[in-house]
C-alpha cells in the first residue's frame, strides 16, 4: 500500500517516532539542502531526552526535553486547572530525571480558547510556577496562542555530566531490572473518574465498597491521576551511582511499564549492533519479571476486582505513574537500597522475550501494549 494511502492511526505514536528518526536521516540534505549534522549530539531521536555538546562545558551535555499536553486526551474530567499546569512541568521534569539531569529553565508554549475565564487561566499558570518552584526549574519564557481547547507544550532545559547521563541502554544479562515506586495507582484513579463521568450511581455503588477494603487507596489514586510528581531526587541517586564498572540504564514510566521494556529492549539493541558490528538476529537481550515480586498491596487486587478490572493490566499497561523503571547490577543493589526505595522485580536474560513468572509457575509473554497517542 502506498504511504499516501495509510493514516496515521495505523501506525500509532511509536511507528511515528521511527518514522521522523528514518525521514532525519534523509529527508534534511536532499530535499532541502541542509547539512543535517547530527555529530553535536550524543543520543538520536527515542530517548527521553535529547543530549547535545556545548562549547562551553567539554564535561557536560546540554539536555533537552518536550512534552505536549492536549486536554480532551491529557487532562482526565476532574482535573483543575492548577493541576493541568502543574502536570505540564512534571511531564518535562520527569525526562529530564530520568536522565541524570540539573535542571535549569522552563519554555511554556500555551494556546487556550479565547472564551477561557482568566480566574482559570491565572490558576493554570500558578500551577506551572508552582511545580518550577517546587523543581527548581525557573519558568524562562514560552508563547501563548489560541486554540479550541487548552493545549500546553512545555520544553525543560538541565544539564549533565557526560559520563553520568542515564540511558536506556547498557545493561547486561543478569543485570536486575527495578522500579522506584508502586504502579498502577494512576491508572486505577482514571478509571475512577471515568467511571464518575459516565455513571454517577455505579460509581457511588463501587465506592461504598471499596471504602471496606481501604478508603485511603482511593484518595491516593486520584492524587496520583490528578496531580503526578516526578521522581527528581531518585534521578540524581541514580546518576551518582552510575560509572564505567556500574552501569545504570533508565527510563520513566509514562505509557505503561510493559511498554517501556520494549522501549529499552530496542535502545539496548541499537546501542549494542553500534558498537559491536554484530547482526541485529544475534542480539539476544530479554527480561522476565516474577508476579510475586510486583509491589501490589491484595487491597489494590480487591479494588481492581471490584471494578471489573485485571490488577496486572493496571499494573503494566496503563502508565502515567512517572516512576523509573531501572537496571543495576547485583553490585550495586545494597548502596542502592541505602539511598532509596525501589522495588527488584525481575532480570535481564538472554531469552529475547519479555515474560512474567506468575504466582502459580506459570510463565506468559507480555505483550508491548501501553497507551500510544493517534491509534
Amino acid at each position: 500500500m502506498k504511504s499516501s494511502q495509510i493514516k496515521v492511526s495505523e501506525i500509532g505514536e511509536k511507528g511515528l517516532i521511527e518514522r521522523i528518526i528514518e525521514k532525519s536521516k534523509t529527508c534534511s540534505s536532499c530535499e532541502f539542502g541542509i547539512d543535517n549534522d547530527l555529530s553535536n549530539f550524543a543520543t538520536s531521536i527515542g530517548d527521553d531526552s535529547a543530549l547535545t555538546n556545548i562549547n562551553l562545558d567539554d564535561n557536560s551535555y546540554l539536555v533537552t526535553s518536550t512534552d505536549m499536553l492536549i486536554q480532551s486526551s491529557h487532562f482526565p474530567k476532574g482535573m483543575t486547572y492548577f493541576q493541568m499546569g502543574y502536570k505540564s512541568v512534571v511531564v518535562n521534569v520527569s525526562d529530564l530525571s530520568s536522565m541524570g539531569a540539573e535542571n535549569i529553565g522552563f519554555l511554556l508554549n500555551i494556546a487556550i480558547p479565547k472564551y477561557m475565564l482568566l480566574d482559570d487561566f491565572d490558576d493554570l499558570i500558578c500551577g506551572v510556577i508552582r511545580a518550577c518552584d517546587n523543581y527548581n526549574i525557573p519558568l524562562i519564557g514560552g508563547d501563548t496562542n489560541e486554540a479550541s481547547e487548552i493545549i500546553i507544550s512545555g520544553t525543560a532545559i538541565g544539564q549533565v555530566d557526560k559520563d553520568k547521563a542515564l540511558m536506556k541502554y547498557g545493561f547486561k544479562k543478569g543485570d536486575l531490572v527495578c522500579i522506584s515506586d508502586e504502579l498502577g495507582y494512576a491508572a486505577l484513579g482514571f478509571e475512577l473518574l471515568a467511571l464518575k463521568e459516565k455513571d454517577q450511581i455505579l460509581y457511588q455503588e463501587k465506592i461504598e465498597k471499596i471504602k471496606e477494603i481501604d478508603s485511603t487507596i482511593i484518595d491516593l489514586a486520584l492524587l496520583k491521576a490528578l496531580m503526578p510528581e516526578a521522581k527528581y531526587d531518585e534521578g540524581h541517586i541514580l546518576r551518582d551511582c552510575n560509572t564505567s564498572n556500574n552501569r545504570v540504564s533508565a527510563t520513566d514510566i509514562t505509557d505503561g511499564l510493559a511498554s517501556e521494556f520494549y522501549e529499552i529492549l530496542n535502545s539496548n539493541k541499537k546501542y549494542s549492533n553500534l558498537n559491536d558490528n554484530s547482526s541485529s538476529n544475534s542480539y539476544s537481550k530479554g527480561i522476565r519479571i516474577y508476579e510475586d515480586k510486583l509491589p501490589v498491596e491484595d487491597e489494590f487486587k480487591e479494588i481492581a476486582n471490584i471494578l471489573g478490572l485485571n490488577y496486572l493490566d493496571l499494573f503494566l499497561h496503563i502508565g502515567e505513574d512517572f516512576a523509573f523503571l531501572f537496571t543495576i547490577n547485583n553490585e550495586l543493589k545494597d548502596q542502592l537500597s541505602r539511598e532509596m526505595n525501589f522495588y527488584v522485580i525481575g532480570e535481564i536474560t538472554d531469552n529475547n522475550t519479555v515474560e512474567i513468572v506468575l504466582s502459580n509457575g506459570q510463565i506468559e509473554k507480555i505483550s508491548s501494549r501501553g497507551y500510544q497517542h493517534l491509534k
